[in-house]
């Protein structure tokens, strides 16, 4: 029963601290800086208390150490901080500037893929592998090409993640029905679970805060975070592809951004109205509560069906 004491602990504390966070920040006068390409519909969350991440990622790290000393967990834990670190340096960033932009997106990409190296040298040390698990269908040994694409995994992982931050509840909300299928998952395969549970609870009391009209918002230091941990666990032992498909809302919002951008870099032509896609369907006249539970209805969806080929096919 381990595992009550853990998501619980992890539950209140972030409760109770980002409370108080959220008061701190406001008799500083700190708060989120909306971009000013972004869609105006947003500009009335000028000024919202940010970096809830800095609380509810603190907490579940520290929760996961005390109750799984395993250096897989210490791994997990790692990467989590590795990425947490990148995002509070982008985020203080902001404020200190008093700007939506803090790290240049080419600064904070020769980071991540630094941090991803990194990590992957680690890994390597701990579960030594160059092979990836296809879902349904088993190993594919990649040999040399491992490296370039596990760690491109990584980056991406991150990156998915803080680009879907974009709408209230939507990032954490992903993340929370993603990681229900994650906890499964690696209690099918064995893996560390304390992180997944504790990270878990601690997003859904973040997510008290964070449905609309939010109260604040995870910021970089959040955002970066979990994608970095999804990243790790799937560059451990392997499992790239099935984080994908758990947490498949992240991917689909990255690739949307991706085609975007080499449209418009390219062929100057936008596929779509506004990027990341979420904005696509804003700017199509769709209420920022419809555009985010339909999309966390369409990873729930995606998730489950996931989970429960696996079961069937295991």
């Amino acid at each position: 029963m381990k595992w009550i004491y853990e998501t619980s602990l992890s539950f209140v504390l972030t409760l109770v601290l980002i409370h108080l966070f959220i008061a701190w920040q406001k008799k500083r006068k700190i708060g989120q800086h909306v971009r000013s390409d972004g869609p105006q519909m947003h500009n009335y969350k000028e000024g919202t208390p940010t970096m809830a991440g800095l609380v509810f990622v603190s907490v579940f790290m520290v929760v996961s150490l005390v109750f799984n000393k395993s250096i897989e967990n210490a791994f997990l834990v790692l990467s989590t901080f590795s990425f947490f670190v990148i995002g509070y340096i982008d985020g203080v960033m902001k404020i200190l500037k008093s700007k939506s932009e803090g790290l240049k997106s080419y600064q904070k990409l020769i980071l991540q893929i630094a941090t991803a190296v990194f990590l992957y040298l680690v890994s390597q040390n701990i579960f030594p592998h160059t092979y990836t698990v296809i879902p349904f269908l088993g190993k594919l040994e990649m040999g040399w090409f491992y490296p370039i694409f596990t760690i491109t995994f990584l980056v991406g992982m991150s990156n998915s993640s803080n680009i879907t931050d974009g709408l209230d509840g939507l990032a954490g909300g992903v993340y929370f029905i993603g990681a229900l299928g994650l906890a499964v998952f690696s209690l099918y395969k064995g893996f560390p679970l304390t992180t997944t549970l504790t990270s878990m609870s601690a997003v859904l009391a973040f997510l008290f805060f964070n449905v609309k009209p939010a109260k604040i918002f995870m910021g970089d230091v959040g955002s970066l975070a979990l994608g970095g941990y999804i990243g790790a666990l799937g560059m451990l032992y392997g499992y790239e592809f099935w984080m994908m498909l758990l947490f498949s809302i992240f991917v689909i919002e990255l690739v949307c951004d991706t085609i975007q951008i080499i449209s418009l870099r390219y062929f100057h032509r936008r596929v779509f109205r506004m990027a990341p896609i979420h904005h696509h369907y804003e700017m199509k006249g769709q209420s920022e509560n419809r555009v985010t539970l339909s999309f966390l209805a369409v990873e729930l969806a995606i998730m489950s069906g996931s989970v429960g080929m696996l079961c069937v096919f295991r």
